[in-house]
């Protein structure tokens, strides 16, 4: 049988294929490295049936909609001090599961509920922030509801001292993501002619500029906002045009045409 001097995986932590989780009120950190075995995103949008007389159809009003990840990996072992590292790994992140307690006339009482960021390459991150920061900064918050342990008993353990430290773990969480910043799409500003032309020898037709650009912008396509231009796994900005319009005001040739109107005093 081969045998290896050093862990190949450590390949993954230089490249940044680490998974991390960081809980708020603790300041409590831990990182596996990326052997990932499941990886889903799962968007899901809440809407509240209204039936009412005469419509087979009922009104739908919107509620919300929500995000959790499903994430699977294992946690394998180069050594029985690699296992024993693990096996603390995992114990850490069960803990992080839990509350925080505050004394109140010598009664302990919940005071804070244990909110964790995760972070991943440039998939898992808080949008807002971007993907360059560690999990502290750049971490996408939420709560995680459940976390599977599972040793792999067919991979066996090692055992020294009487003590059982298993060669590989399966982990699972399944995590609900609160995001920090706005989410969803914005209808254009509309960019009106200054006061300083609508005074001087043009302002009827200055109106009428502003009036054009009015319907232009309630017509034009929505902007997806500014502050979650990265939401997710974008590397840039997302932008949608449509033949109505752009979702940058400035780039739509309606804007062109009126500032053509207002440097033509000639222009009907």
């Amino acid at each position: 049988m081969a045998t290896f001097s050093n862990d190949a995986s450590n390949a993954l932590e230089s490249k940044g294929q680490v998974l991390e989780f960081y809980q708020t009120f603790s300041g409590a950190t831990v990182s596996f490295k990326a052997f990932l075995s499941t990886y889903s995103e799962s968007f899901s949008s809440g809407w509240a049936p209204t039936q009412t007389l005469g419509r087979p159809d009922p009104i739908q009003t919107f509620r919300g909609t929500s995000r959790s990840i499903t994430l699977g990996w294992k946690v394998p072992a180069f050594s029985a001090e690699d296992a024993e590292s693990n096996l603390v790994k995992t114990s850490t992140l069960a803990r992080m599961l839990y509350p925080e307690y505050s004394k109140i006339d010598n009664a302990s009482t919940m005071s804070k509920g244990p909110l964790i960021k995760i972070k991943f390459a440039n998939l898992i991150f808080d949008a807002s922030r971007g993907p360059g920061g560690d999990v502290r900064t750049s971490g996408l918050l939420g709560v995680i509801t459940s976390y599977t342990w599972t040793p792999l008993i067919d991979e066996g353990f090692f055992d020294p001292d009487r003590r059982l430290f298993p060669k590989t773990i399966q982990l699972s969480v399944q995590f609900n993501v609160l995001h920090q910043h706005t989410l969803g799409w914005e209808k254009a500003e509309v960019a009106r002619v200054s006061e300083t032309r609508r005074n001087g020898t043009k302002r009827k037709k200055a109106d009428k500029i502003n009036a054009r650009r009015e319907t232009n912008a309630s017509n034009a396509a929505p902007e997806w906002g500014a502050d979650a231009a990265l939401f997710p796994w974008s590397a840039g900005i997302q932008r949608a045009n449509t033949i109505t319009g752009t979702n940058t005001v400035d780039d739509h040739p309606q804007t062109q045409n009126d500032t053509n109107s207002v440097l033509d005093p000639g222009g009907k």
